[in-house]
């Protein structure tokens, strides 16, 4: 960064240069701001916003070639937060690219980070060190993102403590590591909560639910040590859940403001959905249990499967319901003969019959394109008023998704995506050809990779 004398400073409100400063990652760009006029060294203590990088501050210490090798990784937002003190409202440490750092100079001897403590920024001393200073009653944002190596092995206090001290905290992120519940007090003003690649010692989330009452926003992305997890939050509106492995196999969500949820899971042998106002739900799934009831959707207007048991969820999730915007796919390992025993055509024909707005993800717009011929008889009423597809690599300019068209009010919104190694000509040659069938359609084109 260049240093700007006195004469040079800029003229601008505090206020102003400081939420520019809040924008510069590195910390020690900052110090030099700080360091260049008198102006920008008062900014610098009012920034509301800060983010600390593991890696960023390794590539300045071997920029430095044997100088100051300054403070442990792990202090450093203690340090920034008692300087900038009840300014400070967003807060950000990522440890999580520690990995390729061997050679920072507050490493242990190489090949034995995995036994330091440097980069463990979940821990009881480094959350207290930041959270204890006048910042910490003030702070609205936390993002803790740790480093695995370091933090997998040990039980972090991270969530008792800032439950303790951060008082007013409205968004809470923790990534890489393992997480006790002990002591944790209720915090009515957290609103966004999300937990990612953690280890928590709260099996059924009972602790979640009650120490969290007024979330809205929560997302649980390979969270594990779970065994029979509710959902217990009356507030929540948007929620994403990512199980990745076929534990636990019970999930029950009992939410009735919430709106909006995607899903992940394997194979659950039992799925609650107490969900009453739920319009969107996207769901990424192995297979449902034949056991398996799915009740307390009466709101639901958006559906998204991705699975290759879809002609059992599409029936589960679809029958007795207004669905209006239905978007299919396939997992990656997916093929023609998957597509063939996933679903029966002529039903999913039908089913588009009954829907406003249809959108064919790239996996399962690929094999479908080539079983539509099969369809081509087809003709079923229509309300279908978008579609949206996919199109693979193709050297035909013929239109390979006819039946679907014949099936489409006459109004129909026409999206089409070609793969971005489609020649021009062929593409050229759609955009010219295609609308004159079916010209009282709109039509859009683009490219997807």
């Amino acid at each position: 960064m260049v240093s700007m004398s006195e004469p040079d400073a800029p003229h601008l409100p505090p206020l102003i240069l400081a939420n520019i400063l809040s924008r510069v990652t590195d910390i020690r760009d900052i110090a030099a701001c700080i360091l260049a006029s008198r102006a920008l060294f008062v900014a610098a203590k009012q920034c509301p916003r800060i983010r600390l990088d593991a890696a960023t501050r390794t590539r300045r210490l071997r920029e430095d070639r044997g100088g100051v090798k300054g403070t442990s990784f792990c202090t450093l937002a203690g340090n920034v937060a008692a300087l900038l003190g009840s300014h400070l409202r967003s807060l950000a440490v990522n440890a999580s690219e520690g990995q390729s750092c061997v050679d920072d100079a507050m490493w242990v001897e190489e090949g034995e980070s995995d036994e330091a403590d440097d980069l463990h920024v979940t821990s009881l001393k480094s959350v207290i060190a930041w959270a204890a200073t006048a910042a910490g009653p003030t702070l609205q944002e936390v993002e803790i993102i740790d480093f695995w190596r370091q933090s997998c092995w040990r039980k972090a206090e991270a969530l008792p403590v800032i439950s303790h001290l951060c008082h007013n905290l409205l968004k809470l992120v923790l990534k890489n590591a393992w997480l006790s519940v002990d002591g944790l007090k209720i915090m009515p003003n957290l609103t966004h909560l999300t937990l990612e690649c953690i280890r928590i010692e709260d099996e059924n989330l009972s602790k979640l639910n009650e120490c969290f009452p007024s979330l809205q926003i929560l997302n649980l992305i390979r969270v594990g040590s779970l065994k029979k997890p509710k959902i217990c939050l009356s507030q929540l509106k948007t929620f994403r859940w990512e199980v990745s492995t076929n534990e636990p196999t019970s999930l029950a969500i009992y939410a009735p403001n919430l709106v909006y949820i995607e899903l992940k899971c394997v194979r659950p042998e039992n799925l609650i959905l107490e969900t009453p106002s739920l319009s969107t739900l996207k769901l990424t799934i192995d297979k449902l249990c034949p056991t398996v009831q799915v009740d307390g959707l009466v709101s639901l207007k958006s559906l998204r499967i991705e699975s290759l048991d879809l002609d059992s969820l599409l029936q589960r999730f679809t029958s007795d319901r207004d669905i209006r915007s239905l978007d299919l796919e396939l997992p990656d390992s997916a093929d023609y003969s998957d597509l063939y025993g996933a679903v029966e055509l002529d039903y999913l024909v039908q089913l588009f019959a009954g829907i406003n707005e249809v959108k064919l993800s790239p996996r399962f717009s690929c094999e479908l394109m080539r079983l539509l011929v099969v369809c081509a008889d087809y003709e079923f009423p229509s309300c279908l008023e978008k579609l949206f597809v996919h199109l693979p690599e193709s050297f035909i300019s013929d239109c390979p998704f006819v039946p679907l068209l014949r099936n489409s009010a006459s109004f129909c919104k026409v999206t089409v995506l070609f793969h971005a190694d489609t020649s021009d000509a062929v593409c050229q040659a759609a955009a010219s050809l295609w609308p004159l069938s079916f010209p009282k359609m709109t039509w859009q084109w683009g490219t997807w990779q």
